[in-house]
């Protein structure tokens, strides 16, 4: 219940229930006669609205109950799988002269600066706005960058950790 804001307003009674979008009405009922004014259901709504709030809920795993809820986990699960395979055959990769080995470090320094400069750019601005993509990267490049740097003093050339 939310009280008038002034006293020419009405109360306002929603109800709201997660597990079923359909059941998010509200009423508007005078405070002086106790009679409702207007009536708000959920079969109103515009259909964008309705799909809205059916994706939020299914997505925050709140509308199928505990059977979306193992959904989302096992797609988190498969997420962090992929994830982790994909970064564990990057650094398998990489034989000396082997198909797809890793470029090495330094190589960007040869990339023409009407390139480079606006793809950096380009990634300053995703990163800015997704900084879970953005913070991350910028680690991985500044921790490459040192590793390519010790690696350029002591004389060596690597590929993705692997000295050539």
């Amino acid at each position: 219940m939310v009280p008038p804001a002034d006293a020419g307003s009405a109360y306002v009674v929603k109800q709201v229930q997660r597990s079923r979008p359909e059941k998010q009405d509200s009423v508007a009922v005078d405070p002086a006669t106790g009679e409702v004014t207007d009536v708000v259901r959920f079969a109103d709504h515009p259909v964008l609205a309705k799909l809205t709030r059916w994706g939020i809920d299914l997505h925050t795993g709140m509308l199928f109950g505990i059977a979306n809820q193992i959904a989302l986990m096992a797609l988190a699960l498969g997420l962090v799988l992929l994830i982790v395979w994909g970064h564990r055959m990057w650094w398998q990769r990489g034989r000396a002269g082997a198909f797809g080995r890793p470029i090495p470090r330094g190589a960007w320094q040869h990339v023409p600066p009407q390139i480079l400069v606006p793809c950096m750019a380009a990634i300053a601005v995703l990163g800015h706005f997704v900084p879970l993509l953005g913070i991350p990267l910028a680690a991985f490049i500044a921790v490459d960058v040192v590793l390519g740097e010790i690696a350029h003093r002591r004389g060596r050339r690597t590929y993705g950790g692997r000295v050539a």
